[in-house]
């Protein structure tokens, strides 16, 4: 007879809210308008927002109908889990018609070390 716990031991890992920040700078080579960049840029949006429950915003290259600069940020309770949540969405941008220019900043912190916040209290 082999015996086992009824319940798991908690994780020993500590809870901490992260954020993690992709800005990255997309290239549409063959579009020939803005129109052209609208529908790829409304789906990468959809699929950040409902995949991988991270906050888009195109925060440059609008008037460009060949360049966009998108910021990606995701909340996470580990840093790990930002870390590995922006690996996740990197890839799969590399996945669509358009080309990854180049990734400008990819960063995961602890929300306690970007402000000074005291949440005993």
């Amino acid at each position: 007879m082999c015996w086992r716990p009824t319940r798991p031991e908690k994780s020993r890992v500590r809870s901490e809210a992260c954020i993690g920040v992709l800005l990255a700078e997309l290239h549409f080579p063959g579009n020939r308008s803005l129109k052209e960049k609208r529908a790829p840029l409304a789906s990468l949006r959809d699929v950040v927002q409902r995949r991988f429950k991270a906050a888009f915003a195109e925060s440059g290259g609008q008037d460009s109908w060949q360049r966009a600069e998108v910021l990606i940020v995701a909340a996470a309770s580990s840093l790990a889990q930002a870390r590995d949540r922006l690996d996740e969405i990197e890839r799969y941008l590399h996945t669509r018609e358009f080309e990854v220019a180049r990734t400008t900043l990819k960063a995961a912190e602890p929300v306690r070390s970007l402000w000074d916040i005291d949440f005993a209290g």
